[in-house]
This record gives structure tokens, C-alpha cells and sequence, in this order.
């Protein structure tokens, strides 16, 4: 620890408590309360001064979700206003690497060290206190990684055994027993537009005759599509946008009924035509024509009659319009080949993080060793010395992995997902994983045109 931070440090410094807890991860730490409690009685044993204290209750630290009380701390050691920051355990201030990075420039520019109750002083100052800093973060991303993924499985596990979803709604409590008025309500919905009458005059209706919905607001035509398109009235579970198995709760309206209502529900059929600017072609800008670099957009090939994508032919335009691919296949092998690219970026992302913590664990350790056998006498303190320099080199070739904060959706879900999805969100899971994809001449000048998946190049994002 430099001299400055020893002075700041002293006695009467000045301390700024910071406490975080996330409701969402479960089992991983004491309450907001606990760690101030805890904070408190170190800097009071230490002779420190509290100046501010600080506190995001609820509020993850994984996914970069904004903390209002952590930016006001930063803003307090940015005006030199605190000599140290005080938290119960390292994780509490950061689970992302990146957002390390940026603190680890501000304990630089401020000279401002954090002091843990659980592991002592981190000394931003040097490379063995970074160092320390980035493993504790790095360990704390990867188990969140592994929360998620957890989560995910026991989401899609209960989803096919049927279980209920925990949330009361419409119909039901949040056991999943059913409200019989409200449930008289839904069934009298249903028989009504089945029978052709608006929802509009429906809600109407509901309204003047003084029943509530589930939040005691006015009825509207939304409300009563999505309480009728949801396949839980007939008992159905669903997960990701489809019925994944028969539900352990009871039916308000039978399985035949709920598939008419859907099928009336769904969009372009009576009232349910959303209208707007929505995306209506998957591809448009996404192809580039490889002959002019120029974004491809649908058509009706002039020959075949198929929807087509095609180079414009534009007056004047830099468009060459002599590239056309048929648009059906394409759009349908472009789908797929996001399915397996998003199921091996998971696996790479979740193994570049495993394999990091697997090396620099095991380099830890060798550093433990090699202090216990200085301890001991086995080896000199010059042995010792020369040896953690060389794990420590070592360990400074391993950067720490950039995993990006995304959630981790396999290939799988999406393709589950893929045809209840609108095409805008389509589109958004394309862009996600390529840059653009340039087709290339046909190379079957002659005979029956079939698709060639050849022709497609795709550039994949990093």
C-alpha cells in the first residue's frame, strides 16, 4: 500500500458504507441491514469516520442495471469528498468484469481503496490488488452465469411437468385455484366471441355492468384478447410461447374451446390485426448483394412468381440489381443456422470463463503452496520471492475473459420460440448474431433453379 493510501487510511479517515442485496438471486448473501450492521462495527473499530452511507436494495450488480446509490458514491470519490469505501464483501460493489474495469480507473485517478469486512483492504494501487479484485469478480460473473443457467432448466423442467406459474391472474389465484366469479366472466367472454360480437362492445358491456378486471380498471378490447388467448384457461402450460405440457390446475374453458378462441385471436384474424410500422420483410437489409455491396429487399421474381429477395435496380443508385435468391429457403436455412451459432456461443462463452477460472485457480494455489513452504522453512524467502514472480507472470497472461452480459438463451429455445415470435423480434435475434450476410451468384446457370445454401456468406458477430 503506497504512503498516500496509508494517510488516507489513518485514523478519522473518512468512510463511505455501500450495501447491495438482489432479491432475484437466491441464498447468496445476509440483508442490506446485516451488512450495514457489520460495516458499522468496522469502521468504528478501525477509528474511521462514517461520511455517507449507501444502499441498493434489490438491485442486481450482474447485468449492468442501473444502482442509483452506487453512481452517488462514485460521484462522492470522483469530489475526493471519502478516503475509503467500506463494504461487507467484495461482490457486493461488482459481478461484472467490466464495470471492474471502469472502478479499478477510479480508485487510480482518486487514490480511494475498498475495505471489505469479509477479506480486508483491496489495494487498487497494486497489481496484486487488482488481480485479486478481478478473480473475486470474475468468480462472482461465472456463478451468476450458472444461476442463469440453473434457472432456466428448473423453468423449462417445471414447465413440462405442468406446473403453475406462481402469478395469480385472471381466473386464478397464485396457487392456481380458480376464482369462480371471475371464471363465470371468462366463460361468458369466450361464448360471446365465439358468437362474433366485438370486443370493444364486449368490454362495454363488462364495464357499465360494474365487474372488474383484475385491477379493478376499466375493461378494454387487449384485456379481454389476452385473457381469452391464453392457453392456461383450458389448462394448458405453456413455455416460451408454446404449450409444453397438460397443466396441475383445473380448466375454466375446455381444450377445444381455447383452440378456437387462439386461432380467432391470432394476428391478422377479426380485431387482432395490429396495424403500424411493424417490420413485414425478415431479410430486407440483412442480404447484401456481393456484386455492388448493395442491401437486398423483398419482391416477386418476375419469372418464377416466388417472394424473392433481390438487388433494386434503381435509377441512378449505385444498385446493380443483377442478384436475386428465393425467399422462403433462405429465410428458413438463415434460422437455423442462428439456432446452432447461439447454442455453440453459449457453450464457448460458459467454457472460456470455466477454463479461465480453472487457470488462475490452480496458479492460486501454487501460490498458497509456495507461502506455506516459506513458512515453514522449506524454501528462503529469496526461493519464495522468486517463484511467485513467476506465477504471478504467468497468471498475467491469462486476461480476463469478456463474456458478454447477454442471457443465455440456447439455440433451442429460440427455434421453440421462432414461430410465435413477430418478425421484427425475428429480425433483432438476426442482427444479434450476424453482421450481414452477402449472397453470391447463382453458380447453376442452367436447367431447374433449386436453392443454394452455398450462395449465402454470412458474417457472424464476434
Amino acid at each position: 500500500m503506497t504512503n498516500m493510501h496509508k494517510h488516507r487510511e489513518g485514523e478519522n479517515a473518512r468512510a463511505a458504507i455501500y450495501t447491495r442485496i438482489s432479491k432475484d438471486l437466491a441464498l447468496e448473501g445476509l440483508g442490506v441491514a446485516r451488512q450495514l450492521k457489520d460495516c458499522r462495527e468496522l469502521v468504528h473499530k478501525l477509528g474511521w469516520q462514517i461520511v455517507a452511507e449507501f444502499e441498493d436494495n434489490d438491485i442486481s450488480a450482474a447485468g449492468g442495471k442501473y444502482r442509483p446509490a452506487y453512481e452517488r458514491l462514485k460521484a462522492l470519490m470522483e469530489a475526493k469528498a471519502v478516503d475509503v469505501v467500506v463494504v461487507y464483501a467484495a461482490d457486493r460493489l461488482h459481478r461484472n468484469p467490466r464495470e471492474l474495469e471502469d472502478w479499478i480507473d477510479l480508485a487510480a485517478r482518486t487514490g480511494i481503496n475498498v475495505h471489505s469486512v469479509t477479506s480486508g483492504t483491496i489495494d487498487l494501487s497494486s497489481p496484486d490488488g487488482v488481480t485479486l479484485a478481478r478473480v473475486v469478480t470474475a468468480f462472482a460473473a461465472a456463478e451468476v452465469a450458472k444461476n442463469k443457467v440453473r434457472i432456466l432448466r428448473k423453468h423449462l423442467e417445471l414447465a413440462e411437468a405442468g406446473a403453475w406459474t406462481g402469478r395469480a391472474c385472471y381466473g386464478y389465484t397464485a396457487e392456481g385455484k380458480i376464482v369462480e366469479e371471475e371464471a363465470a366472466v371468462i366463460r361468458e367472454m369466450a361464448a360471446r366471441v365465439l358468437h362474433g360480437e366485438g370486443y370493444n362492445d364486449i368490454a362495454r358491456d363488462l364495464t357499465a355492468r360494474g365487474i372488474p378486471t383484475a385491477r379493478g380498471a376499466k375493461w378494454r378490447a387487449a384485456s379481454i384478447q389476452n385473457i381469452l388467448k391464453a392457453p392456461r384457461i383450458a389448462g394448458l402450460r405453456v413455455h416460451h410461447g408454446k404449450i409444453s405440457a397438460k397443466g396441475q390446475w383445473d380448466a375454466i374453458v375446455s381444450e377445444e374451446t381455447s383452440a378456437m378462441l387462439r386461432a380467432k385471436l391470432a394476428p391478422g384474424r377479426f380485431e387482432g390485426k395490429k396495424r403500424g410500422g411493424a417490420r413485414k420483410h425478415l431479410l430486407t437489409g440483412l442480404l447484401v448483394c456481393s456484386k455492388c455491396g448493395t442491401g437486398m429487399v423483398k419482391s416477386i421474381n418476375g419469372k418464377s412468381k416466388k417472394p424473392s429477395y433481390r438487388c433494386p435496380r434503381n435509377a441512378g443508385a449505385a444498385a446493380c440489381g443483377g442478384t436475386t435468391i428465393v425467399a422462403a429457403e433462405t429465410e428458413v436455412w438463415l434460422a437455423e443456422a442462428a439456432f446452432q451459432f447461439q447454442d455453440a456461443r453459449v457453450v464457448d462463452e460458459e467454457e472460456t470463463t470455466g477454463e479461465w477460472l480453472e487457470k488462475i485457480g490452480a496458479l492460486d494455489a501454487r501460490l498458497e503452496e509456495l507461502a506455506g513452504d516459506y513458512g515453514t522453512g522449506v524454501i528462503s524467502r529469496n526461493e519464495w520471492l522468486a517463484a511467485r514472480a513467476a506465477v504471478e507472470r504467468k497468471k498475467a497472461q491469462y486476461s480476463v475473459p469478456n463474456v458478454r452480459p447477454r442471457e443465455l438463451t440456447t439455440g433451442a429455445m429460440l427455434k421453440a420460440a421462432w414461430g410465435d415470435m413477430p418478425t421484427s423480434a425475428r429480425r433483432a435475434v438476426l442482427d444479434d448474431i450476424f453482421v450481414r450476410v452477402v449472397v453470391t451468384p447463382r453458380r447453376q446457370v442452367t436447367g431447374l433453379k433449386t436453392f443454394d445454401s452455398g450462395r449465402l456468406v454470412p458474417e457472424w458477430r464476434a
